[in-house]
């Protein structure tokens, strides 16, 4: 994910003031509002400049408590992959089965409403408030009498997630200098890819423990406990606009966009995973889903441009700094590979489910190659892309290998050689390792130095709604084909038996079919994954033919 518009829109607040405070000559008072010291700083010398405030081993344990934050957010973001059979066989309803993973990523959605607070309210509290929120959720999930509870359990888990996320990435751009930031950065996303990728194997170990699946949300309780102290006590309090009241703040923050963006989020993922499953494709309900969505992503379009009562600087969507096509392909690009990375762990492991029998923690050992791959190409981006300056190569090596990978995944079958899809999942990995973390600080560079708190926005949403939408048009695609196939291969089976066949092999029912119906069901499940990365494959392509369009420029 990305770096929010709070933190830049911080950035700038307190540059503005020092640069009215600060008088012309070689050298300079200037006030870190951070913590409150004073640097000196040589105004004809940049490098003088670039110099972080909190330094030593209390920076070491503010650096490690946000990683420990953007590590849970990522794990509960993927977590559920392998605990999902477990979940449904908890509480038997196998309808709601698509909301286990939706419902996180709907509550991602306020990353964007938040970014706007970060930038107004004090960054300490908010990320507290958000990391509370968080473990409430968690042990709302952990501890849910039903598949409601989970839910909702998840929805503000979500929230809070997607805050805490947002809070470190905002330390990171305000504590760090501009010289040492794309390396912090880079660390912030290999941690979120880590955590991605490792939390089907974590769920699937809790899922197969006497722990049991409920302790794959549990799990984040005691971890924030343990770091509790680093983020109470090494954390600095940055308030962005200190002479403000609370209610002249609340008035900053653009309360009709965000109402119009949430509920064409929340109207467009029930439109996917409600089609075809609980409405049928062409009822009344869902027909208003639809429309529902297209009002408001139209009227979400109209306040974002004419929206009368808001100035331009605090319109929830800032796009009036995108004037050149770099800065609208890279957004989309960012959307495109998170999409794709969400996409890829959250079917890998059901497929080696059904082809190999394996248990959900095996499942998710089977994406490790993915991970290996992903982390290192992060790095070497990490280490690289500054040092020869060059962006738009790597946008295009990357598209190029999800391209084949995706490709190669459209031929899989049931009785594929394991090592082939480790080979396809490889590419895959390396492809999204080459620019997943890179998105950030290369719309940051060629942006305007006054819209980098934009551009920063705009990568935050574009990240969060292409996981949204992968999730849901995935799942979508997936759920009516599979209950097609299935169906077709089961005649006269009732719809909760269909959808129980689909989770996994571990089932009593599936355990129960004749040799030759298992072959059949696994053949069915296999040709529905395989349509799932049709749409990986169709987002790559449109990723490599926009990276081709990218500027040759350098940037560093």
């Amino acid at each position: 994910m990305a770096l929010d518009e709070g933190a830049n829109g911080g950035v700038e607040a307190e540059k503005t003031r020092d640069e009215e405070q600060t008088p012309t000559g070689s050298q300079a008072q200037v006030h870190d509002h951070n913590d409150g010291t004073i640097q000196s700083t040589d105004s004809d010398s940049p490098a003088a400049e670039e110099k972080r405030s909190i330094t030593g081993l209390k920076w070491f344990f503010a650096y490690g408590a946000i990683l420990s934050t953007v590590f849970l957010f990522a794990l509960d973001g993927t977590i559920v992959a392998n605990l999902q059979p477990s979940i449904v066989n908890t509480f038997r309803t196998e309808q709601d089965l698509a909301w286990i993973g939706v419902s996180f990523m709907l509550g991602n959605t306020t990353i964007l409403p938040l970014g706007k607070a970060f930038g107004v309210f004090d960054i300490k509290w908010l990320f507290i408030i958000c990391l509370i929120l968080f473990e409430v959720g968690s042990a709302l999930c952990g501890a849910a009498p039903d598949m409601d509870a989970l839910i909702v359990g998840r929805v503000i888990a979500g929230v809070g997630g997607c805050g805490i996320y947002a809070g470190g990435l905002n330390y990171v751009a305000l504590l760090t200098t501009n010289r040492e930031r794309p390396l912090y950065l880079a660390g912030i996303y290999c941690i979120w890819g880590i955590g991605c990728v490792l939390g089907p194997v974590v769920g699937g170990a809790f899922a197969q423990s006497s722990a049991t699946w409920r302790w794959g949300f549990y799990i984040n309780l005691p971890i924030a406990a343990l770091f509790a102290p680093a983020y109470l006590f090494t954390l600095p309090s940055i308030n962005p606009l200190p002479d403000k009241s609370l209610v002249q703040k609340l008035g900053v923050l653009d309360w009709t966009g965000t109402v119009v963006f949430l509920g064409g989020c929340t109207c467009f993922s029930m439109a996917l995973n409600f089609g075809g499953t609980l409405y049928k494709w062409n009822s009344g309900s869902e027909i208003a889903l639809l429309v529902m969505t297209a009002v408001l992503l139209i009227a979400f379009v109209l306040v974002t441009i004419y929206h009368p009562g808001v100035p331009a600087e605090n319109k929830l969507l800032p796009v009036g700094f995108m004037r050149s096509k770099d800065l609208v392909s890279i957004p989309i690009l960012g959307a495109i590979v998170a999409g794709v990375m969400f996409t890829a762990i959250y079917y890998t492991p059901l497929l080696f489910q059904f082809t190999k029998a394996d248990g959900p923690l095996m499942g998710g050992v089977r994406i490790l190659p993915l991970i290996c791959l992903l982390v290192f190409f992060a790095l070497l981006n990490a280490f690289l892309m500054p040092k020869f300056g060059y962006f738009m190569p790597w946008y295009v090596f990357g598209n190029a290998l999800m391209v084949i990978g995706a490709a190669l995944m459209v031929t899989i079958k049931w009785d594929t050689p394991t090592a082939n899809v480790y080979g396809y999942t490889i590419l895959l990995g390396a492809g999204i390792g080459c620019y997943q973390s890179a998105g950030v600080a290369v719309a940051t560079s060629i942006a305007p130095r006054s819209e980098a708190n934009h551009a920063v926005s705009i990568m935050t949403i574009a990240q969060v709604s292409g996981i949204l939408a992968a999730l849901c048009v995935t799942g979508a695609i997936f759920q009516n084909l599979v209950l097609t196939k299935v169906a077709a291969v089961l005649p006269g089976r009732p719809l909760s038996d269909i959808v129980e066949l689909t989770t996994g092999t571990s089932s009593s029912l599936f355990r129960g079919l004749s040799p030759e119906l298992k072959e059949a069901v696994i053949s069915q499940v296999t040709d529905s994954i395989r349509n799932v990365f049709i749409y990986v494959l169709a987002v790559s392509a449109l990723g490599l033919v926009l990276s081709v369009t990218l500027s040759r420029k350098k940037l560093y």
